[in-house]
């Protein structure tokens, strides 16, 4: 099967910062901060005519590349929480209902999604990997589907039993009532399991409520009674005995009103579906105090450098490690029509797959023999878009004005898989025997395209420069592709100028193209400038 893959073109750089002054010939490096790319380093040669600078251009990667596979710690401790919400049949505009979860336990942590059946009701659910007793979020053949977040703002809160109350959930639920009887049983009550939580359900007849779990009792809140049809949720309740402003990072205030936000936002415009929740949503950004949109972020946050930012307390933050989307049926449709969408790792550099439980399985690339490949992959693409500066979301390494960053790629591809997944439940030719099929086939084309997508990296090329009769002329070679590299040859040159030193994901102005090895500006900036000549391949 052939991956799909958005047109892109992959760019290598020469970067050399080189400074020219109207009076005589004085040159200027300016040295750029080391990171695991790779370091410039400045070599002066003697003379008036020409200086030259080893420094990296980046291609495509090779086998050596360095994804900065060490996860790094979290710039803000303590917020390895969650988001969550819903969406009654009354919000869609298709009438199905939705149940969202953010999981968040690290973006690191290795997590894998299972199909069980024990001989009662069969159920798909997420969890870390190779645990069996505790699932996190999920959906069963009788389309009951469950997810939680921890609310902190509880005085008395039980042991950590969710991820077990969740698992004997999807394996006897098959409507919201089921899991009130549940919540009610001496079973829960006996192990505390059902307090210190706001769990949120949803059935294939119109049930849609969540529940706040304190130690002797519990709230109710239905989404239909909702304003709107739609419920969010994130690290407190609503009935607590805290008040979460008291300390809104650790509770997820922000969170929890952004979530809020963009789903009235998107029912009120007809369009909160599961395109939505995965594209805006589960990656959104902004923070209780900062937004950077639009993206790439063109500035500097606190001390970090240029376009990166930290997403902590944000919905789509350092610490989501999987994200889970139930759509719903339709009044009348067949129960196990329901869709579990999965990804499975952060958002900052996932795809979610369509799941059936009907299928009987889930793809292997999802529930491997030691891991899942799909998940080493994610969290592998998310150590490089996380690793210049001790954690920082770099959003440059996101999408960029060449349209060569890492969610120009993915968004597309996303996509892509809802299109397919939508003409494939609607076909005339649909029949489930082939959801198996489907699903791994869906599966195979994202894991195969998160593998071959390639970060631009930096390898050693040469520069020189020299200053003639008030002209400014570059010169450089062609730079090494690296063996094996299927890229034909360079397109051409973009040369670059701008009036102070290049920083990380600054483009200053296109002053050329060209085929050439060498390029005239002959109209130099009169008080000096920075050059930046770009190969594209």
């Amino acid at each position: 099967m052939q991956s799909f893959a958005p047109g892109k073109t992959r760019f290598g750089k020469i970067i050399a910062e080189l400074h020219t002054a109207s009076k005589g010939i004085k040159l200027k490096v300016m040295k750029k901060q080391e990171n695991n790319l790779g370091r410039l380093r400045s070599v002066f040669m003697a003379g008036l005519v020409a200086f030259s600078l080893p420094f990296h251009l980046t291609p495509d990667p090779a086998a050596d590349f360095d994804y900065g596979d060490q996860p790094h710690e979290p710039i803000l401790e303590g917020v390895n929480e969650t988001s969550s919400g819903m969406a009654s049949g009354l919000a869609t505009p298709d009438g199905r209902a939705l149940l969202w979860k953010s999981r968040d336990r690290g973006g690191t942590a290795p997590v894998e999604f299972h199909y069980v059946s024990d001989g009662r009701i069969p159920f798909i659910g997420v969890t870390d990997v190779n645990d069996t007793a505790r699932y996190y979020s999920g959906v069963n053949a009788e389309g009951f589907a469950i997810e939680n977040t921890d609310n902190h703002n509880n005085a008395d809160r039980g042991p950590h039993n969710d991820g077990i109350t969740m698992r004997m959930a999807l394996a006897t639920c098959r409507i919201v009532d089921d899991f009130v009887a549940l919540l009610d049983s001496a079973n829960l009550r006996d192990v505390n399991g059902r307090y210190g939580y706001d769990y949120g359900v949803i059935d294939a007849y119109g049930g849609a409520a969540i529940f706040e779990c304190h130690r002797f009792d519990y709230v109710r809140f239905d989404a239909a009674e909702a304003v709107g049809g739609i419920l969010v949720r994130t690290n407190f309740s609503y009935t607590g005995s805290v008040n979460p402003n008291d300390d809104p990072s650790f509770y997820g205030v922000h969170r929890h009103n952004q979530g809020m936000k963009l789903f009235k936002q998107a029912a009120d415009d007809g369009n909160l579906n599961v395109n939505f929740i995965l594209r805006m949503v589960v990656r959104d950004l902004t923070t209780e105090d900062f937004d950077p949109y639009p993206l790439p972020f063109r500035g500097y946050y606190n001390n970090l450098p240029y376009g990166n930012i930290v997403n902590a307390t944000a919905i789509c933050r350092q610490s989501t490690t999987a994200v889970t989307v139930v759509q719903g049926v339709m009044a009348g449709e067949r129960p196990d029509n329901t869709i579990l969408w999965a990804m499975n790792g952060s958002p900052v550099t996932g795809i979610a797959t369509p799941l059936w439980v009907r299928a009987g399985s889930v793809p292997p690339e999802y529930d491997g023999v030691v891991s899942s490949p799909i998940n080493n992959r994610i969290i592998q693409l998310y150590n490089w878009a996380n690793g210049a500066f001790g954690g920082a979301l770099d959003t440059w390494r996101l999408t960029n004005p060449d349209g060569n960053g890492l969610w120009d790629y993915l968004l597309p591809l996303q996509d892509q898989i809802i299109t397919k997944t939508e003409q494939f439940r609607t076909s005339p030719r649909f029949h489930y025997d082939r959801l198996q099929g489907f699903q791994n086939e869906m599966a195979q084309q994202i894991n195969d395209s998160l593998w071959a997508w390639k970060p631009t990296f930096k390898i050693a090329e040469q520069l020189g420069l020299v200053f003639w009769n008030g002209h400014v002329t570059l010169r450089y070679g062609a730079p090494r592709i690296p063996d094996g590299d299927e890229q034909a040859g360079i397109i051409e040159y973009r040369i670059f100028r701008a009036s102070e030193p290049f920083r990380e994901g600054m483009r200053g102005e296109l002053i050329g193209a060209t085929q050439d090895t060498t390029f005239t500006d002959e109209s130099p900036l009169a008080n000096g400038g920075f050059y930046q000549v770009e190969a594209r391949f």
